[in-house]
């Protein structure tokens, strides 16, 4: 004798069968692995180029810098440098991944995706902060007295024109951020959807 219970579980049962399941087109996430494959590679390079000219001209003005700028230049380096290395050690799993590996291609765009979001989160920091320390900058040229007021004029334009370039790449990043999180939500639903 069967109760209600088990017509009910036997109805949702049937129901739950009958829901459309989408398949993984793997096709799409090999593709889309090696599209991100390339973009990191460049990233890659882009980021520790990057370095490049900020080396050199300390390099060429390190003389010509009061104690105060110089401390702010070594502990910009001093951050900046080990952010690179994690930069570039978040990127490493799209870029450095090979397709002969066909075991689980939807994995390793999974994990780029999380590092995307990572990245994307430091790229949003790191504006407000470029920010802080353009002003920080800006203070001390202004209260040493041992700049001219009219380069003081350009230093200013030439810092609020970083400003607000620092600002849209804020915004950006934190788009970035957004979109990689929502395509993470989408690729993790596809992982839990995936036959066994």
């Amino acid at each position: 004798m069967r109760n209600d219970g088990d017509e009910m579980n036997d109805d949702l049962s049937a129901l739950w069968q009958t829901q459309p399941v989408s398949s993984i087109d793997l096709t799409a996430v090999k593709a889309n692995l090696r599209s991100e494959r390339k973009k990191q590679r460049v990233f890659m390079v882009v980021d520790s180029l990057a370095l490049v000219p900020a080396l050199v001209m300390l390099y060429t003005y390190w003389d010509k810098l009061t104690l105060t700028v110089q401390m702010i230049n070594l502990f910009i380096l001093i951050f900046a440098i080990p952010l690179l290395g994690y930069q570039l050690w978040l990127r490493r799993v799209a870029a450095f991944s090979k397709d002969s590996q066909t075991l689980d291609h939807l994995t390793q765009l999974t994990k780029q995706i999380k590092n995307n979001v990572k990245i994307a989160f430091i790229t949003k920091h790191s504006a407000w902060s470029a920010i802080v320390f353009g002003a920080v900058f800006f203070a001390e040229r202004y209260f040493s007295q041992e700049v001219p007021p009219e380069k003081l004029v350009r230093m200013s334009l030439i810092i609020a024109g970083i400003s607000v370039v620092m600002i849209v790449w804020g915004v950006w990043a934190h788009k970035r951020q957004q979109r990689f999180e929502r395509q993470l939500n989408t690729l993790q639903e596809m992982a839990n959807h995936r036959p066994q």
